[in-house]
């Protein structure tokens, strides 16, 4: 079974950007009460994953005034370049 494989989620925490890397992190986001954003990151986009964090969570609860209290990085397995070219 083939699997689809995601690019990284820098478009969707920012409006202008895209990145077209393959996620080398999953980071999860949490705020005070529990609410959370989850984001693949690739590793050039890694550095900036507490801001990307706080703009998700921004477009996903908006008017909310939300902050991001902690993250948790995970590195993702690497795919094999068979698994990428099919």
């Amino acid at each position: 079974m083939s699997r689809t494989l995601a690019l990284c989620g820098l478009g969707l925490a920012t409006d202008n950007e895209v990145c077209g890397e393959l996620p080398a992190y999953r980071v999860e986001a949490r705020t005070s009460d529990g609410r959370r954003v989850v984001l693949h990151l690739c590793s050039n986009h890694i550095h900036r994953a507490w801001h990307l964090a706080q703009s998700a969570m921004d477009k996903r609860f908006p008017g909310e005034n939300l902050k991001v209290r902690s993250i948790h990085l995970h590195q993702l397995a690497k795919t094999s370049a068979a698994e990428a070219a099919s």
